[in-house]
């Protein structure tokens, strides 16, 4: 799993927004994305894949939720 696939489906599961540090913090905890060295995930890390995939999240300084997405029906 990617990085932002993490952040998606943890966004998606907790059902509310969350710091960058918040983030960081849980996908260290449940391991859905490790990095190639086996260090932390860094509230850093959180803030550039969000910022990079910005038509998926939305950002309020370091609060990051899922941006809406369009009924597709």
């Amino acid at each position: 799993m990617t990085l932002h696939v993490a952040i998606e489906k943890l966004l998606k599961e907790k059902g509310h927004s969350m710091t960058t540090s918040e983030i960081a913090d849980e996908l260290n905890r449940n391991n859905w994305y490790q990095k190639k060295d086996g260090s932390a995930i860094t509230p850093f890390q959180i803030h550039g894949r969000t910022r990079t995939y910005s038509e998926m999240f939305d950002r309020d300084g370091s609060t990051v939720s899922l941006r809406k997405q369009p009924n597709l029906d």
